[in-house]
Order: C-alpha cells, then structure tokens, then sequence
C-alpha cells in the first residue's frame, strides 16, 4: 500500500465518521500498520500519513470536510435562508447556504441534503453528529460580532471583544478541526462613517486580532441600500472592502462578500446592472466567494424576497452561471503590474491567463461613463472577445478601447496567446 493510498483511506474514514473520530481513528490506524508492518518502511508509512493527513487539517482550503478543492467549484452562498428552499436557489446557481435560523438542525441538515446544497452553520452537537454533517462545510461565528450587540429592550451595548472572537474560533476549531471557520463583519470594514459598532467605532485594528485563526473573512455592505448619505449608491464601497480585509489576510485565509438584492430602501432597489457590478468589484478585488443577502425588510419582511423581482432573479441566475463556468480561470494565478489603463474613470482590472487565453476582467470604480483604452504587456494582435456581449474588439500591439458606462463592467477572452 503506498503513502498517498493509506492517507486517502484515513481521510475517508474522517468524512464518514466525523471530526470527533479524527485523532483516535488515525492513531488507531496507524497502529494497525505498524503492528502489520513491524519494519521500519512502516513507522516511515506512519509518520507521512501523519503529515499528509495535519497538513489537510491545517492548510485553510484543504479541510478534509471543508469545500471542494476543485476548480470547477467556487462558493456562491445566499444568506440565512429557509432549506425547503434549496432547489429553487440551487436552480439559480447557488451552491451554498450560510447561516441557518435556530439550526442546524436535523430536519434543516437533511432537506439541504436532498438537494446536494452545501451549508455554514453554526457549531451545535446535531451539526457534529448528525448523519447529514456532511454537507455543512464550515463553522460560522456569530454573525458582524465588530458591530454594537442587543442588549434588550431595543438597546445595543458593545462589540464583542476581538480577543473573544478569536477565543471562539479556537474553540470551534477543538470540537471541529476538520472544517473552516468563517467571520462576517459588517459594514465597518469598509464604511468609516458606519457608528453602529459601539466602542469600536473607528477601530480598525479590531480586525487584525479578530479575524486570526479564521479561515472564511466575510463582509457585508450594501451601497444602494445604505442609510449612509457618504455611501449611498457608491458601489465603490463593496471593492474598499474587500481590499481593506485582503491586506490583513494572511496567505491561508480566503474573503467571500456578501452582497444586496433587493429593496432595503423601500425607495430604490439595485438594479441588475449594479449587482453585476458589485459582484465583479468584489471579485477583481480578491473575493473567492460571494454570498447574496436575499431578505427585505419593508413594507412587509421577507427572507427570500429574491423572488420578488424577475430582472434580479435572472441577472444573479446569469451571473452565477458565469462565474462557475470561470471558475479554473479565477482560481488561476493573476498577473500583477501588467494592465495600464487610460480613462478618466477609474477602471480595476484583474488579468489572468489559463492555458493559452488571456482573460481580462474590468469594472469602471465610479458612476461615469469612459472610453477606456488598456494596454497589456506582451499581448499578440488578436480579437478580444467580450464575454456575453456577442461582440470583438480588435487587438493591436497589446491595446484595444472600448466604452464603459458608469460602474459597467466587460469581461475579455483573448485566445491563442501562449504567454
């Protein structure tokens, strides 16, 4: 039996048995092989599963029961949402519920399990030993713990102390250390004039005690639907925070962005456009995950208020379709420095090459409409191909132009490159 081939059935005992069987499984096992063995290549076979099988537990996205490590998967959640449910999220291109009202719990486990739909839930003993756990690919903290908590009677006290934070997330990880833990924040990370954190307004280095030992950092902002004048409609906002948790992130740890759907100023919804480019802004930025906050509060609340409107359903439909059709491409490497832009509106570009085609990402960071001319190093005469446009633009000497509306965004497909 060879080294790969012991560590692969230790982990297929971990998925099937739990988090709770880990460490006494994989001694017993090993013992087995030594007792088996009794030669030194043993004790050799021994101590490398040992390796193989901490490094998956400890390298962020390679938890033996966290998400797929396969290039065609790519986290798209939708936020605190009913399991009867799941098919028709699932139908939209959503593989992954966060959150779960009062669970999880049994019943919630085995609907999203009917329905092959992925899950963070919070730590309880059912999410530990249920026959379901398999779908729940990682632990969440309480949600936006750096905002003001209730304290009753409508009154808000505090955050949670960052210190208390990342106690949690040693303590989830000691019941569970198979599975990610993931933290949502709230508007704070990216909105200075947000006054909803208590004694930890302002406090930006709340998030650098905060977030270690994480895996997943997540937040939550929705310009459109803002009570903020300074960022109300200023899509911009989603991109400054995901830069903001991506320069404290260590190597090992992802950012997901959770994003509006719906009408949370009664007076205006997003419109389909501005989701599309909110999700780009967030993804050319470094989110490796996006997870879409589908409730509405007025005139009368709904948690998949989604459905409500047609236009969002198929532009996030068309979206998330997209995004999991370029998923090996935005698991690929980005090139850094390579992209000069000429506009006078701020355009943010990510640049990635898969195989022998050149992609170019590109979203205008303000509300006014550009020509745009980019240049990419080392690029060959050739048509670039806008994706979901049913148009090219000519190629020469590494330039080509186009024109962008405000906050519009075009994807580039740039073949036969080899660079």
């Amino acid at each position: 039996m060879g080294l790969k081939k012991a560590a692969e059935i230790v982990s297929k005992i971990v998925k099937k048995r739990g988090a709770f069987f880990e460490s006494y499984l994989c001694y017993v096992y090993c013992l087995l092989l030594l007792r088996c063995r009794r030669m030194l290549l043993g004790r050799k076979m021994v101590a490398g599963i040992l390796v193989l099988i901490s490094h998956s537990v400890s390298a962020g996205e390679l938890h033996v029961n966290g998400f797929p490590v396969d290039a065609h998967f790519f986290p798209i959640g939708v936020w605190m949402q009913s399991p009867t449910r799941a098919a028709s999220y699932k139908a939209i291109g959503i593989n992954t519920f966060v959150g779960l009202w009062e669970g999880p719990t049994e019943q919630q486990l085995a609907a999203l399990a009917r329905e092959n739909m992925y899950v963070v839930a919070e730590q309880n003993d059912v999410g530990l030993k249920s026959v379901n756990r398999h779908v729940i690919k990682a632990w969440m903290q309480q949600d936006e713990p750096d905002n003001a908590q209730p304290i009753g009677l409508g009154l808000y006290g505090n955050c949670i102390a960052p210190t208390e934070v990342t106690r949690r997330t040693r303590e989830i990880k000691t019941s569970d250390p198979t599975r990610p833990v993931m933290i949502n924040f709230g508007q704070g990370v990216a909105n200075e004039f947000w006054r909803g954190r208590g004694k930890c307004n302002g406090d930006y280095s709340y998030y650098d005690i905060a977030m270690q030992g994480a895996d997943i950092l997540s937040y939550d902002i929705y310009p459109v639907g803002s009570s903020t004048p300074q960022v109300k409609g200023k899509l911009e906002y989603v991109a400054r925070g995901v830069t903001n948790l991506m320069k404290r992130a260590t190597a090992e740890q992802s950012v997901w962005m959770a994003l509006e759907t719906t009408a949370l100023d009664p007076a205006r919804r997003p419109t389909p456009a501005e989701i599309r480019a909110e999700v780009w802004m967030a993804l050319i930025h470094g989110a490796t995950g996006i997870l879409y906050f589908a409730h509405e509060f007025k005139p009368k609340f709904r948690d998949d208020a989604i459905f409500r409107y047609p236009d969002i359903v198929e532009e996030v439909t068309r979206t998330n379709h997209l995004i999991k059709s370029l998923s090996p491409v935005l698991k690929s490497p980005s090139l850094i420095g390579t992209i000069k832009i000429s506009s006078k509106t701020p355009i943010a570009t990510m640049e990635k090459v898969y195989g022998s085609t050149t992609y170019i990402f590109a979203v205008a960071m303000q509300n006014t409409t550009s020509a745009v001319r980019i240049t990419v190093d080392e690029l060959h005469d050739a048509n670039a191909r806008v994706i979901g446009e049913n148009r090219s633009l000519p190629v020469t000497q590494g330039t080509f132009e186009d024109q962008f509306e405000g906050y519009g965004v075009h994807l580039y497909e740039i073949e036969g490159q080899n660079r």
